[in-house]
């Protein structure tokens, strides 16, 4: 698979195509701009940011807007708002949400909420305009994949970033740090070098190899469930 370069060394490149907003009452023709890909998640800080120094730093562009991130414990209820809203100015828009599965996982009255909120959004979802891609037990796996790949069962977030922390404790501090706590803090994640660093030399390539291929197999095999796992991935195909 071919390595995509940082954006200094690369074009940016438009992976959806514009849509006309026209009435058609205008005059004449003009240029429009690229349909953007929207990211919503539970996660404020760090899936924000994540995303936020992506469409900066490499050939992958998106919307990020911070009223479209909510807390991660109530996803459930702020999505269909954010997805009614996006799509009452942008009935074309692709809509990608992100939310983690460990809060869901084992957890009956979650899983009954998470299966009303897919209902209440299901149109969407067959027309294609919402991808959902949740991540087990936390987004940190997605981190995890451009390093090693592991399907292994954890459970918690704060288990996954303590299994991290051995690969990207080094692009915060040469300190003893808490990567659990650094990762949901502006404080640390608002500059970019963070993720140049983890998607350099070819690893976010592999995530988003290791991520579809694990999923596949494990589909395949019926086996999901006992397992961590990505779809964010989606977001780059």
């Amino acid at each position: 698979m071919a390595k995509r370069k940082l954006a200094k060394e690369v074009k940016p490149k438009k992976f959806f195509i514009a849509y006309s907003t026209s009435t058609g009452l205008d005059k004449g023709t003009r240029e429009l701009s690229p349909l953007l890909p929207y990211i919503i998640s539970g996660g404020e800080v760090t899936e924000r940011y994540y995303f936020l120094h992506l469409s900066k730093e490499s050939n992958y562009k998106f919307k990020v807007e911070p009223e479209y991130f909510g807390k991660e414990s109530n996803f459930v209820q702020e999505f269909p708002k954010n997805i009614e809203k996006i799509l009452g100015g942008n009935p074309d828009a692709k809509i990608f949400c992100l939310f983690d599965w460990d809060t869901i996982y084992g957890n009956k009255t979650n899983l009954g909420k998470y299966n009303r909120f897919v209902k209440q959004i299901q149109a969407h979802i067959d027309n294609g305009n919402v991808v959902l891609c949740p991540s087990m037990p936390s987004f940190e796996y997605w981190f995890m994949l451009h390093f090693k790949n592991t399907t292994r069962l954890v459970k918690t977030c704060e288990e996954m970033a303590k299994e991290l922390k051995p690969y990207m404790s080094s692009y915060f501090s040469k300190k003893k740090i808490n990567l659990f706590k650094v990762l949901k803090s502006s404080k640390y994640v608002e500059k970019s070098t963070w993720v140049r660093n983890l998607c350099t030399d070819g690893k976010l390539d592999a995530a988003i190899q290791r991520g579809e291929e694990n999923i596949i197999k494990a589909k395949e095999a019926d086996d999901l469930e006992n397992q961590s796992y990505s779809y964010v991935y989606k977001v780059f195909k």
